[in-house]
Parts: structure tokens; sequence; C-alpha cells
């Protein structure tokens, strides 16, 4: 995966957002993953109708809603579970992959922050009575860092490090912005909802102090 490849896939991103809500962020049932961590993530407009037809109304696979939980509400806090555990491991590669001090300095309050919100995810997965699981395993869809992805940024360091983690960074915050303010319209726990906009708020906050990538800069 390169750079490029990377900021290509944010482009269906605002054609997924515009066909559909929030679930529409999910999964198709013709499953993108193989369990193997899955190939690149495909693009364009095929890709995001595609998911906007099996994913915009349908609740997550095995799940029942409970008490003041609606289907958006337990689809995006899965989600935001997935997404997150996946970008917390890749920003802990940054204090032994990055040259940057800018980057690990944005990085540092940025993977506490993460800590912090699985936490409140999880608690109320607990409270809304769903089991742990991620429904998400092996599949790949705008803002989650796949394990390929992962592993392929593992394997950089310095500069290379740095572009492939900032623009992995861009697209997940961008993408888990846009589907907390869907989660805020669709969802009904208020609980849920006011972490919705929490999440909302520091992914801007993150996504506009995000350091630029220093390579081939003189």
């Amino acid at each position: 995966m390169t750079a490029a490849a990377v900021t290509r896939r944010v482009a269906s991103v605002a054609v997924l957002l515009a066909a559909t809500t929030l679930l529409t962020t999910g999964c198709g049932s013709d499953g993108d993953g193989d369990g193997g961590g899955g190939g690149g993530k495909p693009t364009g407009e095929g890709r995001s109708t595609s998911a906007a037809r099996n994913a915009a109304t349908r609740p997550p696979d095995g799940q029942a809603t409970s008490g003041t939980f609606n289907s958006s509400d337990i689809g995006w806090i899965q989600l935001m579970i997935a997404m997150d555990d996946q970008a917390a491991l890749l920003l802990g590669l940054v204090p032994d992959h990055s040259s940057d001090a800018g980057v690990e300095k944005w990085a540092k309050p940025v993977a506490a922050g993460y800590r912090g919100e699985l936490v409140q995810l999880r608690e109320l997965l607990s409270r809304a009575g769903v089991p742990d699981t991620n429904p998400h395993q092996g599949h790949d869809m705008p803002g989650m860092v796949t394990e390929d992805e992962l592993r392929t940024i593992e394997g950089t360091k310095d500069d290379a490090f740095d572009a492939l983690f900032l623009a992995a960074m861009r697209e997940h915050l961008d993408q888990a912005a846009k589907i907390a303010h869907s989660e805020r319209s669709a969802g009904t726990d208020p609980a849920t909802k006011k972490l919705a906009a929490s999440v909302e708020k520091t992914s801007l906050t993150w996504r506009a102090r995000l350091p630029e990538a220093t390579s081939g800069r003189p």
C-alpha cells in the first residue's frame, strides 16, 4: 500500500455517506474480508452503492436492541470499537517508527484519547447487553486500518512511515467524525448520542491538528 492508495480510498467516503446513513459504513453481506486480512480496499462508486443496498437499514448481524438502544446505536458502537482498536494499534507504532517529532507529539495524546474512548464504548455495549465481539473482523471499509495495512505500515520507518501513518489517520478521523454525526441523528440512546457528539468533536479537533508529512520536503 502506498500513501496515494490510502488517499484514493477517501474519495469513496463522500459517495458512501451521501447514499445512506450510519450503517452504510458497515460491511455488506457479501463479505469484504476472507479471514486472512482481506485484499486491498475496492475504490469507486460500485463498492459504495453495494454497501448502501446491503447495510442501510439492517441491524447488526445476530444482535437485538435493548432498552433505549436502537440498531443504529449498536451498529455505531460496534463499528467504532473495531475502528478504534485498529487505530490504537497504529498509534502504538509511532514511537519506534516515526522520525518526526511533530508526529510523535500529536500521536501521544490521541492514543490516550482512544484508550479512554474505547472504555466508554465498551461500557455502552455492556449496558446494551451485547457481547463484545467484532462483527467487522477481517472486513475492509473506509476509516478502518486493516491487518494488511497495519503490517505494511509496520514494515516502514521514518518518512515512509510518517506518510502512510498520517494518511491512514486522516481517513480514520474523517470517517469517525462523519459516522458520529450520523449516529447523533439516527440513534436513540442518550448516552450513546452524547458520546457520539464527543467523538465527532475530538475527531475534528485531532484532524485539524494533524501534522503534514515531511517526506519530499527540503
